[in-house]
């Protein structure tokens, strides 16, 4: 019979309820912020489920990193020449028709939030990408 994996450890104060929440700076967290500096985020008192234990935590920043927003990529979609309210909800939301293709285009996201997903498109290289060797 197979074993489950364990998850990680958990803490021993996991459940413990946190009766006050201070920033640096404030009276009870001006020790802490001297020792801590601009690391410290906040000062936390948790409270035992029983009330019988309190503990001191800090919150620390350990690393500060830039996020790298991915773009929205444009699709492709199709709306029918008799669907006169839909053409306009998409214009409405920037979407632009190429003439070549007879295609409109406009982000991904916008198009599922339209509801329209089943109506992208799939462009010649991503055909070839997808395809299967036989």
């Amino acid at each position: 019979m197979a074993r489950a994996t364990p998850g990680p450890p958990r803490s021993p104060h996991a459940d413990w309820g946190v009766s006050k929440t201070m920033r640096p700076g404030q009276r009870g967290a001006v020790q802490l912020t001297r020792h801590y500096g601009a690391q410290l985020v906040c000062v936390r008192y948790r409270e035992s489920r029983d009330g019988d234990m309190r503990i001191t935590t800090v919150e620390l920043v350990v690393e500060r990193a830039v996020i790298q927003k991915r773009r929205d990529a444009l699709v492709s979609f199709k709306i029918r020449a008799d669907e006169r309210a839909l053409r306009r909800d998409a214009l409405s939301r920037g979407a632009t028709f190429d003439s070549k293709t007879k295609l409109w285009r406009l982000s991904r996201q916008e198009v599922l939030r339209m509801g329209l997903g089943h109506r992208i498109a799939m462009s010649v290289e991503q055909m070839l990408r997808e395809q299967v060797p036989t």
